[in-house]
């Protein structure tokens, strides 16, 4: 086998995918073009009526693939967001939380809590802290459980206030 034909296929392959990239940027932006621009159509009107323009303007929305409510107060909501990898179990945990005293801060953690059948207790795995001003906010976290099979519970601790769990969901691979 000579060198020579021994990169043809090389140099074949990355020129399809060249191509297949620059038609797909080509696509994008003609879409985008297409989106952002604002088309004023006018009509040819008949003789003797006055001619009216009418401008059209073309606008898009962001919207998201799947639309999670938030939680009643008092509750935790977990939804496994989908699976990634093998055996990595990305998650949306969220809740509700109203601050008594709205112009001062309040600050909350998140745990997630794996059970452990050794000792039969629920230990943590993964945490995270954060906090806002204001009268009331929707908490959101995404953790992901990765490699790492078994029963586990979302936590949420509010500075001032009682600890709220989630019902136990499994993880599995």
């Amino acid at each position: 086998m000579s060198p020579r034909s021994s990169i043809a296929p090389v140099v074949a392959s990355g020129t399809a995918s060249v191509v297949k990239l620059l038609v797909a940027t080509l696509a994008f932006i003609g879409a985008y073009a297409g989106v952002e621009t604002s088309h004023v159509a006018s009509v040819q009107a008949p003789a003797g009526v006055a001619a009216r323009t009418q401008p059209v303007t073309l606008s898009s929305e962001s919207v998201p693939a799947t639309t999670v409510e938030a939680p009643a107060a008092g509750t935790i909501a977990v939804s496994a967001l989908g699976v990634s990898r093998p055996c990595h179990r990305p998650y949306l945990i969220r809740s509700v939380i109203d601050n008594p005293r709205p112009d001062s801060a309040l600050s909350y953690g998140w745990r997630l809590q794996r059970w452990s059948t050794t000792t039969r207790t629920w230990r943590t795995y993964l945490t995270s802290h954060s906090g806002f001003a204001g009268r009331s906010q929707t908490a959101e976290w995404q953790p992901s459980v990765v490699d790492n099979p078994g029963w586990y519970r979302a936590e949420l601790a509010v500075s001032g206030g009682a600890r709220l769990r989630s019902a136990r969901f499994l993880v599995s691979c």
